[in-house]
């Protein structure tokens, strides 16, 4: 009975740790989904100030 008990509990262990690792991933992948996407916006705004000048340096 004391080694199922074990087993049982190790499982429980094992089923959480994968849930929480499956959880991290998820959320690392989001991030870096955010982080690409905001350095988009940031290059569009940039060249929309550097075509601006040009702009502005032409005249």
């Amino acid at each position: 009975m004391r080694t199922n008990l074990i087993t049982i509990i190790a499982v429980i262990i094992n089923f959480t740790l994968l849930i929480a690792l499956i959880i991290v991933i998820y959320k690392a992948i989001q991030g870096f989904k955010n982080f690409i996407n905001k350095n988009k916006e940031m290059d569009k705004k940039l060249d929309i100030i550097l075509n601006k000048l040009k702009d502005e340096e032409d005249k």
